[in-house]
């Protein structure tokens, strides 16, 4: 339901103060101390700051000026020291509850244009098994007549195509479930929205107990195989930007030290 402020607005409550239009990042709401706000329904874009920072929520969106308070740094640092990428899953299928759960992140996702537009396809352990299937029916006969054999002779992963090529699912890893995200491709930062939406997802996981992998092989073989595309149904004019796999861990991990990285200063000097 697209929120329109002229429409949620309760003038009774409204005290005049001026700050919708000065956190209006459209200039939609006008008005400032004393003045009552008026809004230029042509220019909202429905984001809902109007509402969310109103000090005496006359939009009635239950929300107060801190009222979201921060959860603090140190749990969220204990939440990534402990996220590792999980490839070996229990046989534990991902309830609908639970995917609802981690997946409802998404309506909070940061985004360069505010009708983000994106789309979560998902798979069960099932079905993601017919989308490895599809693949390698697709790749046979380039293993046959020997293309796919000599890149593995090449690139030294000639004994994991076998396996792969004999069925075991080297891509999905029987991961319960298989998330793939599509952002529209009109949308100038569809590539960055997709991936900030997988990330929060990934972290909701994670913070429900769940383990998860990036599968950046799933994302490039579903730009080479049709039979793959037409099985993951894309909507019309978008594009794929994270495919994420998840589940319950088969087993424990412990917090490993965190990786090497660099902090530059406006000089370029560390």
């Amino acid at each position: 339901m697209r929120f329109s402020p002229e429409e949620a607005i309760d003038r009774g409550l409204c005290t005049s103060c001026g700050r919708c239009s000065a956190v209006c990042p459209s200039g939609a709401a006008s008005g400032g101390a004393g003045v009552p706000p008026a809004f230029d329904l042509r220019r909202c874009i429905s984001c809902g700051h109007c509402s969310a920072f109103c000090p005496v929520d006359a939009f009635h969106s239950g929300s107060l000026p801190g009222s979201s308070a921060a959860c603090g740094i140190d749990p969220l640092l204990e939440l990534y020291s402990g996220r590792r990428s999980v490839r070996v899953f229990a046989p534990v299928e991902v309830t609908e509850a639970e995917r609802a759960k981690m997946l409802s992140v998404i309506g909070y996702c940061p985004t360069g244009v505010n009708r983000c537009g994106i789309v979560v396809r998902a798979f069960g352990g099932a079905e993601a098994g017919s989308l490895h299937e599809s693949v390698r029916r697709a790749l046979r006969p380039f293993w046959k007549i020997g293309p796919l054999r000599l890149i593995g002779a090449v690139s030294g992963y000639g004994a994991v195509l076998r396996r792969f090529m004999k069925g075991e699912d080297l891509i999905f890893r029987q991961a319960p479930l298989v998330l793939f995200f599509f952002t529209p491709r009109r949308n100038p930062t569809s590539a960055e929205d997709g991936v900030i939406a997988a990330s929060m997802v990934m972290t909701a996981a994670c913070s429900m107990g769940f383990g998860s992998f990036w599968n950046g092989v799933a994302r490039i073989l579903y730009h080479i195989t049709p039979s793959w595309r037409r099985l993951a149904g894309a909507p019309r004019g978008s594009r794929l930007c994270a495919v994420l796999c998840l589940g319950r861990p088969a087993f424990e991990s412990r917090p490993l030290p965190p990786r090497e990285w660099t902090l530059l200063d406006g000089s370029g000097r560390p």
